[in-house]
């Protein structure tokens, strides 16, 4: 008779395989901002310094956005594709507007 807390092989494989995925995007994830702190860039520029793909990239500067961690500084040509890119920073010094918290419409606490 097999308890509660035990587990079967396939469900600890299971657990360990999500906690690996997660260790991994925590890991990407903190390189994607350690690359962008060292001087504005590319998300082609990260991509290439850091082998990660792009679409991960641009998930990353998404949350990163809505965190206040990220800003596009200037808009100007890649050096890779010669295309106007952003080109974002995650060092706050060079952030051109202050982080502003956005008033909630229906936030009743506020009134």
């Amino acid at each position: 008779m097999k308890t509660k807390t035990a587990k079967t092989a396939t469900e600890a494989a299971a657990i360990s395989e999500t906690q690996r995925k997660d260790t991994h995007f925590v890991s990407q994830y903190q390189t994607v901002y350690h690359s962008f702190k060292e001087r504005p860039k590319t998300m082609l520029e990260v991509s290439i310094e850091t082998g990660i793909l792009r679409a991960n990239i641009c998930r990353y500067i998404a949350e990163m956005e809505e965190k206040g961690h990220i800003q596009v500084i200037r808009k100007g040509y890649c050096p890779y594709t010669r295309f106007v890119a952003g080109f974002y920073s995650t060092d706050e010094a060079l952030f051109t507007t202050p982080k502003v918290q956005q008033l909630n419409l229906f936030d009743h606490d506020r009134i």
